[in-house]
């Protein structure tokens, strides 16, 4: 027996809009340190471990989320390229609390969303980025755009009868 179980679809897949607006706060030496230091070729290859803050801009700054992962300097050349990966992951407050969206993209004026867990399961889009200067570091305006799936969670872990195939 296969270790996998395979059902068709008795239903139409129900997508789902997310429109999200949320400020990113980034503080060096804070919530953004370096992991993995350049070895001699400029800033090439640098990387950083990062853990910002998502404030929400209609209630007053109230954090109700991080955006946790990394970004790499990823240009040799001048004009200083990155790359980034991480989780935002949602917080108590946010409305979609345990939820995640996987993000990654370059250090331009957009990122793409390639996942998301718990309400926002299978989430697609983008996230549109206007970068500003605060005391100590960046806010960063993000307007989160999405389409996700929302799927029922499994409520019968553990095998099935005989098979050896997990039921869900």
């Amino acid at each position: 027996m296969p270790p996998y179980d395979s059902e068709p679809l008795d239903h139409s897949l129900e997508f789902h809009e997310l429109h999200y607006q949320l400020n990113l706060v980034q503080r060096w030496g804070v919530n953004q340190v370096p992991v993995a230091a350049p070895g001699g070729n400029g800033n090439f290859g640098e990387t950083m471990a990062n853990d910002w803050d998502l404030e929400d801009p209609c209630k007053n700054g109230k954090i109700v989320g991080h955006a946790k992962g990394l970004h790499i300097r990823s240009s040799r050349g001048a004009g200083g390229h990155h790359h980034a990966s991480f989780d935002i992951i949602f917080e108590q407050g946010s409305g979609l609390e345990g939820s995640t969206l996987q993000v990654m993209g370059p250090n331009g004026a957009e990122w793409s969303i390639v996942g998301g867990t718990g309400k926002l399961t299978m989430a697609r889009g983008v996230i549109y980025r206007k970068y500003g200067v605060v005391d100590g570091g960046a806010k960063v305006k993000l307007q989160i755009h999405a389409f996700y799936i929302p799927m029922k969670r499994p409520n019968n872990h553990g095998p099935s009868s005989g098979n050896n195939v997990w039921r869900w």
